[in-house]
């Protein structure tokens, strides 16, 4: 027998074995990474042969030639490259710093004869009330600006001191009034078609209505908390005393709702601040007009009210400025009860009926989310009638600021008076500092 003499290549079936035992190592890098949910697996070329190679085979060491890829002359092989997946940075979150906001309330305006008739241009048949707010604008300026109103708008009734013309509201909203407040006690005078037609007159010029309402939904707590600049603030109106027999009627044919009563008010605070309210002010029409006494009904309305959760109470109604104090609250708080602010608008030219203010809040919310009252101030307003052309003319301005140009001394010095009557009547240890 022949010897064999020592193997000088692979045979031909351990190279196919090589092969297949590469090609099933291939199919399994391939395979594998699909199974675990991996797609999108891309395998080049280059990567093939480095698999073949961890078998031990090497083109050159077998009896079979392996034939290379032909690459072109100058062109360098390269393997097509992996996707890369880059994570997007998260954006950036601007902490939060805190916000404030601002709101003043104005004593009530009263839109009697005199002052009407001094705005009533013949030539045209109209009225041009804005006149009479211009020099105040600036004062009356903040994020929510409520103005109470003792009058009624009523389309075709005849005018009087208690029926004012269409341009009222539209006075009021030009001077910066946001919320007009329509709860007093002779709003039911003229029947509830009256109110109905004011609030709707209130509507069309764009501002907001509280204490009287002519649809129920209206009356809704929700549609009076106010989101300015981060803070929730809830204005409420509420009427103390309607004339006549108007609150047993108003009850008594299930129309309550038009006209919110005191009796409801610290059951709605105690809701606003449930609906998410972070202040909570309520405007009251209270009082006997034309008196600077604060009854012992008031005194006890209000603490009902502080103990249920307002933050302040603005008072209006008497048309005389009253008493500004803080109240302690069962809860360990304080707040702020202005009884009244006086008057804004009048044809009155006693003392107290030229004189009224102006009450500024402000408040503030930390970055941790607490609200603060940060600043309560007022300034004193003077009603000023002036002759020109053989007819009185009014304006408002703020007694505090000096006299406006064209300001004749005898007028100067009633103006000076009537703001020592505010800061007299306001009490020694008022809370509130003058503007």
């Amino acid at each position: 027998m022949r010897n064999r003499g020592p193997n000088r290549g692979i045979s031909m079936g351990t190279l196919l074995m090589l092969i297949l035992t590469s090609a099933v190592c291939v199919t399994l890098a391939v395979v594998l990474p699909r199974l675990h949910g991996e797609g999108n697996v891309m395998i080049d070329a280059g990567r093939a042969l480095d698999a073949l190679s961890l078998t031990g085979f090497q083109p050159g060491l077998t009896s079979m030639q392996m034939q290379e890829p032909t690459v072109a002359t100058g062109a360098p092989s390269t393997a097509t490259p992996l996707p890369v997946i880059t994570a997007s940075a998260p954006p950036a979150v601007t902490p939060y710093t805190g916000s404030s906001a601002t709101l003043t309330f104005s004593g009530t305006v009263a839109i009697e004869d005199s002052l009407r008739k001094s705005c009533y241009y013949s030539e045209s048949k109209k009225y041009d009330l804005d006149e009479i707010m211009i020099l105040l604008r600036a004062d009356l300026k903040s994020d929510l600006t409520v103005m109470p109103l003792d009058n009624l708008v009523v389309s075709g009734a005849k005018v009087s001191n208690l029926i004012a013309p269409q341009q009222a509201m539209s006075m009021l909203k030009n001077a910066g009034a946001d919320i007009v407040s329509l709860g007093f006690s002779k709003v039911t005078d003229q029947g509830l078609q009256a109110i109905t037609e004011t609030v709707n007159a209130a509507h069309a010029a764009g501002l907001d209505v509280i204490g009287a309402f002519g649809q129920p939904l209206e009356n809704s707590v929700t549609e009076r908390i106010h989101d300015l600049n981060g803070i929730r603030v809830a204005v409420l109106h509420y009427t103390d005393n309607l004339s006549g027999n108007a609150q047993k009627t108003l009850s008594k044919d299930g129309n309550s709702w038009m006209v919110p009563q005191t009796l409801i008010a610290a059951a709605d605070v105690a809701l606003a601040r449930n609906l998410g309210a972070e202040v909570v002010i309520v405007s009251i029409h209270w009082g006997k007009q034309g008196t600077g006494t604060i009854s012992a009904a008031q005194k006890a309305t209000a603490q009902i009210l502080a103990d249920a959760g307002a933050d302040v109470i603005v008072g209006t109604g008497s048309r005389m400025v009253q008493p500004a104090i803080w109240l302690d609250r069962s809860d360990g708080g304080q707040t702020l009860c202005c009884y009244s602010l006086g008057n804004l608008i009048s044809d009155s030219r006693t003392d107290n009926g030229v004189a009224g203010m102006l009450l500024h809040l402000s408040f503030t919310k930390s970055a941790d989310g607490v609200v603060r009252l940060a600043s309560c101030t007022y300034t004193p307003t003077y009603v000023w009638r002036y002759k020109q052309d053989n007819a009185y003319h009014y304006r408002l301005v703020a007694s505090s600021h000096g006299a406006p140009d064209g300001m004749e001394e005898s007028q100067q010095t009633s103006m000076n008076r009537a703001r020592n009557t505010v800061k007299t009547r306001l009490g020694d240890d008022s809370p509130l500092v003058m503007r």
